[in-house]
């Protein structure tokens, strides 16, 4: 692993067209990765810390830590002053932030814009408390006590033990299984524990039972992996990218527009201790 000292990487984003940007939040803090023509290429420390969730979008990194959350745009990452997080979220309007005593909170993302300090633009607004914040997908947060949708206040969606959430879709990952809404009703859709879900309205994935499944034709199938680590973190970086337990990636190729024009997964050690979150600037 290369540029772990986080001043000798400032820049957050790449700057090739034809690479698309991951995050991956862990123990050891956040790694940037590079994933082109389901190639894996340079990946580096961008910032030493305990990494606990991270969300990003083409502009921003937002980054929960067991002291605070960071925000970058481009240039290195600032304290937003929230304190420890379990947490965060991104969407057009907002940043999102849960505690892990469950206290969520939103900011508001014209202060970045605006090129006001955030260390001098303290404008957290607490919203309510949950009970085990989860996961946030933009505005909903999957949390112990159910799905909800932050606003300017919570709004309950349903379910319990929630582990992730797609706005694509919907989908949620519960204990019991997961669920897709269909005409504002969760309806099952796999039995099992399923801890991980992402979809981009064409594609869906989810990690069940600790296996890998995929959306098709309206059903799920499992997918072989490899090696033998257990998937933990799932996200779309031109095609589907799994963080497993260990710390590794894999990558999907699709034969069509992979260099080699095989298909597989495309593997690297990432060297992470214990991966919390991934994020992809692309989305």
């Amino acid at each position: 692993m290369s540029g772990d000292n986080a001043s000798d990487e400032r820049q957050l984003f790449g700057d090739r067209r034809e690479e698309q940007t991951l995050f991956v939040a862990s123990e050891l803090g956040v790694t940037r990765i590079a994933v082109a023509a389901a190639q894996v290429g340079q990946f580096s420390l961008i910032e030493r810390c305990t990494a606990t969730d991270v969300a990003a979008d083409a502009g921003t990194l937002l980054v929960g830590t067991d002291e605070s959350v960071l925000v970058g745009t481009g240039d290195g990452l600032d304290s937003l002053s929230f304190g420890p997080a379990a947490a965060v979220g991104i969407d057009d309007d907002w940043l999102y932030a849960a505690s892990p005593n469950g206290t969520v909170a939103r900011y508001d993302r014209t202060l970045l814009a605006q090129g006001e300090t955030p260390a001098e633009s303290i404008e957290w607004e607490t919203i309510a408390e949950v009970t085990g914040p989860r996961r946030f997908d933009g505005e909903l947060l999957a949390a112990d006590d159910g799905l909800f949708r932050v606003g300017s206040s919570l709004e309950s969606l349903g379910l319990t033990a929630v582990h992730d959430v797609s706005r694509a879709g919907p989908f949620a990952a519960t204990a019991s299984g997961l669920y897709s809404q269909q005409d504002g009703e969760w309806i099952p859709e796999h039995d099992g524990t399923a801890t991980a879900v992402v979809s981009d309205g064409d594609s869906a994935h989810a990690v069940i039972d600790s296996a890998l499944f995929e959306r098709e034709d309206g059903g799920w199938q499992a997918l072989d992996l490899p090696g033998e680590s257990q998937p933990r973190l799932l996200a779309y970086a031109g095609g589907l990218s799994v963080i497993f337990a260990d710390g590794s990636i894999s990558v999907a190729a699709d034969p069509e527009t992979s260099k080699d024009g095989r298909g597989g997964w495309r593997s690297q050690a990432l060297g992470l201790r214990e991966p919390t979150g991934v994020a992809s600037a692309d989305q």
